[in-house]
């Protein structure tokens, strides 16, 4: 995180990761303070047929927070660093399709791009993940590979905890790999402590990319409601693909999506910190065939003294 950027956590926020962990919330939904003087994004655009546009300038975007035109003070179109964490569904409902998923995930990383950190997280009713952020492509197949799916899905609190992860991490740009094949198994008892809302909440409130790939094969039943807004809320996207052969291409969109993106900054123009959100649109000027995809908003906590 730029050191612009300085965040700190409020106190709700230990109650939501505490439930993540295993431990009833005794508090409302967690929020994340981030102190803003710049505001950064990361802005991918698309034409009408899903397909990445390149080429475009600062001048080519519209900015707007809460409606108001905001000026671009920082722009680049090269592709930077990726800091990005895979947590697959380790439940038992995985055992069919095995295979295909520690292929799909292994090809994923063995592509990342030079610069690129990784870490493999994996759930079922707890949530592990294997060691730290690194560049080793070996180590992260190894722990794809010792994937061994058991018991039942806590998808919730595994979002939680792996933003949470993402967000002490270091690096200018942030991702989140999301892979299921069912729903959380909270309404019968087994799954999260945390709630749908809270994982939202932490998605809002982070400044990582987040991505998603519900497998439909084998008759799954995938929470696509749940996965489309964790994942618009930052700007990234949800893939279902219905056959195995599929998992390989979803993971190769994804890969080609996160690393296909401009990256802006500006100053608000309305600089009061009162810790309200403050929603965000980006446009291409002048192209009404392009979707610009970003985070939502943020919300505006007061700077230290």
């Amino acid at each position: 995180m730029p050191a612009a950027l300085a965040a700190v956590l409020s106190a709700a926020i230990a109650g939501a990761f505490a439930a993540a962990a295993g431990h009833r919330m005794q508090q409302d939904p967690f929020r994340i303070q981030v102190q803003v003087e710049a505001v950064n994004l990361g802005v991918a655009v698309s034409d009408e047929r899903g397909r990445f546009v390149s080429g475009l300038t600062a001048d080519d975007f519209v900015v707007r927070e809460d409606g108001i035109p905001q000026q671009i003070s920082f722009f680049a179109a090269e592709a930077a660093p990726l800091t990005i964490l895979v947590l697959l569904d380790a439940s038992l409902s995985m055992r069919a399709s095995l295979d295909y998923v520690k292929e799909a995930a292994a090809t994923f990383v063995d592509r990342l791009w030079e610069g690129d950190r990784a870490m493999i997280g994996e759930f079922n009713d707890r949530v592990r993940f294997g060691g730290e952020f690194t560049d080793d492509r070996y180590r992260l197949v190894t722990n794809i590979m010792a994937l061994d799916p058991l018991g039942p899905t806590a998808l919730y609190d595994a979002s939680i905890l792996a933003l949470e992860r993402l967000y002490f991490a270091d690096g200018d740009r942030k991702a989140l790999l999301i892979f299921t094949d069912g729903d959380d198994s909270r309404s019968m008892g087994f799954g999260s402590e945390a709630s749908a809302g809270d994982a939202i909440e932490a998605a809002r409130l982070t400044d990582a990319v987040v991505y998603a790939i519900g497998f439909e094969g084998n008759g799954a039943r995938v929470n696509k409601r749940f996965l489309r807004r964790l994942t618009e809320e930052t700007g990234g996207q949800a893939l279902f693909p219905e056959r195995t052969g599929d998992l390989i291409s979803s993971f190769a969109r994804i890969e080609a999506d996160v690393h296909a993106q401009y990256r802006l900054a500006y100053i608000p123009r309305e600089a009061e910190r009162d810790g309200e959100w403050r929603e965000i649109e980006v446009s291409v000027r002048e192209r009404r065939d392009l979707l610009a995809r970003t985070r939502n908003g943020y919300y505006a906590f007061p700077t230290e003294e």
